[in-house]
């Protein structure tokens, strides 16, 4: 035996009087979560006095190959926390027993994993905008030569701006890496309904493997539960191959070209799937979804038995998908495509087909009126409550507004800006190529923004893109530190004004195109969330 295989000796690591390892240089806060391969703790870096989180893995690195592995995949991972869609990696160690531990990012959000248990499946433009992230973070990822091999829900968090990061770099190589004992691990580590056939053929792995795996993480979002796979799992390899051959259905009340895009993406051949996370993240990015969408009916995932290289489609096809322009949606079941599963958000059936394509219709035709409409002069348009007769009629904020006790209102050179009357906050705020979207949270718990100023977008503005709007004078008038801090009340008043942080919200692109004009002023602290109102305003 070489000595490099040879095991050092180990002493026991220390722990503190809760039994978690004393680690030099951190102090344990509590129990993140637990899994069979390691702890994540809750922990402070004392250096720095921050909140991270800290993982020790379960396994002892009994050589010093196995260490240099280790090390140079956190290496790997850590140079690529600087993307904005990846969890930040900023240290690294092992314990005097052998076992490895990391430390991340803390990610207070939780799990995409924890979501989906909590509220069930996701609405198909959020899971877009995810996917084209995590597509993105994958691609740069594969550009460093860094392969991730464990995409799944529990490996997506939500971090403290609400923004999706890409997490646990465990599985991590680098094409070409040596197999042997490496792949023995990765079997016994990955999960079947989101790994790809060919890992389980022991074959190298591949960026197309990523690529699977983040088409079935989508498709799980968007339907509650992985394709092909029962919600109970299996552990039989044989009966993994097998399912692995299945057809992947529809998605009731999903559009169809999304679905399409991730059935490419989980082709079982390899040769026949996306190839890269960039044509994934660009294919995602591209898609209609504001095009047909799958009706009720079906059956439920992986139930045929015929296999089509996992592209879904009918034998009796002859592997030619059917063309949507001439079969309809409605008949799209009975001309090839593969039957259709029950889905939809939780609390309520997802909107009928017809009504997306009536609305779509409807504003296109009243396009070119809405912005001859804003475009007629002043008016209550501009915030004017009365304006003259026959003028257009004021914007309809979608909620309560207010001028009393409203510092935005007086902000000169700003027609029509207003408070909102009741506090309104945002778990964080999603730019994707200007177009902003926001969850909406309670001000009672962890938020990251709050609005403390709405107007009526100025009428030359014909996009709702967030850079276009922002460098506006009057909304850079508006949405400035000095209205912030005029706006604050109670103990927000106390944080200094460099700690905070201003930042403008338009209306989403669908929003806009909807007829809704208005933007916001939102503000945060930096360095934590926020919790209870801190611009409340007597309506």
């Amino acid at each position: 035996m070489r000595d490099a295989d040879v095991p050092p000796r180990r002493e026991a690591a220390e722990v503190d009087e809760t039994g978690a390892p004393l680690v030099p240089g951190y102090e344990v806060l509590g129990v993140l979560g637990q899994g069979g391969f390691g702890v994540v703790y809750r922990a402070r870096q004392l250096a720095v006095g921050r909140e991270v989180a800290l993982k020790i893995d379960n396994r002892v690195l009994v050589s010093e190959r196995d260490q240099r592995r280790f090390m140079r995949e956190v290496t790997a991972a850590g140079a690529l926390s600087g993307h904005p869609h990846v969890a930040d990696v900023y240290d690294a160690g092992m314990l005097p027993d052998g076992r490895p531990y990391m430390v991340l990012e803390l990610c207070p959000g939780g799990s995409l994993a924890d979501r989906l248990k909590e509220h069930g499946p996701m609405d198909a433009r959020e899971v877009r905008d995810i996917g084209v992230r995590i597509a993105d973070a994958l691609a740069a990822a594969h550009a460093e030569g860094v392969l991730h091999r464990d995409v799944k829900p529990a490996n997506i968090l939500v971090n403290s701006y609400g923004m999706v990061a890409l997490s646990d770099f465990g599985l991590a190589t680098r094409p070409g890496a040596a197999a042997g004992n490496e792949m023995s691990v990765t079997l016994e580590s990955l999960t079947p309904a989101y790994a790809p056939p060919e890992a389980f053929e022991l074959t190298e792995p591949t960026a197309a493997g990523d690529v699977y795996a983040l088409s079935a993480t989508l498709y799980a979002l968007l339907y509650g539960r992985p394709p092909r796979f029962p919600a109970g799992g299996v552990v039989n390899l044989a009966v993994i191959m097998a399912l692995h051959r299945r057809p992947i259905p529809d998605i009731e009340g999903v559009p169809y070209e999304l679905t399409d895009v991730l059935r490419r993406g989980m082709a079982t051949d390899p040769r026949q799937r996306t190839q890269t996370a960039a044509e994934l993240r660009d294919a995602l990015a591209a898609a209609d979804l504001d095009g047909p969408v799958a009706e009720a009916g079906g059956q439920a995932p992986g139930v045929s038995p015929v296999d089509h290289g996992g592209l879904g489609r009918d034998e009796t096809s002859g592997g030619a998908e059917p063309s949507r322009s001439t079969t309809g949606p409605g008949l799209l079941s009975q001309a090839g495509r593969p039957p259709t599963v029950p889905g939809g958000r939780a609390g309520g059936p997802r909107p009928s087909m017809v009504f997306g394509i009536v609305a779509v219709v409807f504003a296109v035709m009243l396009g070119a009126g809405v912005t001859a409409l804003f475009l007629n002069g002043p008016g209550p348009s501009q915030g004017s409550p009365g304006g003259p007769p026959g003028g257009p009629p004021p914007p309809d904020y979608k909620v309560a507004v207010t001028m009393r006790n409203c510092p935005a209102s007086e902000v000169p050179g700003v027609v029509g800006a207003q408070c909102v009357a009741e506090p309104e906050c945002w778990g964080g705020l999603n730019i994707m190529a200007g177009d902003v979207t926001a969850q909406a949270v309670p001000c009672s718990g962890p938020h990251t923004w709050e609005t403390f100023a709405i107007a009526p977008l100025p009428l030359e503005l014909t996009t709702s893109n967030e850079k276009v709007v922002a460098r506006h004078p009057a909304v850079a008038a508006l949405c400035t530190m000095s209205t912030l801090e005029k706006s604050r009340t109670g103990a927000a008043g106390k944080i200094t004004p460099d700690r905070w942080e201003v930042s403008v919200m338009p209306p989403s692109a669908l929003q806009f195109a909807q007829g809704l004009r208005v933007f916001r002023c939102v503000g945060t602290v930096t360095g934590k969330p926020l919790t209870g109102s801190s611009f409340a305003v007597a309506g």
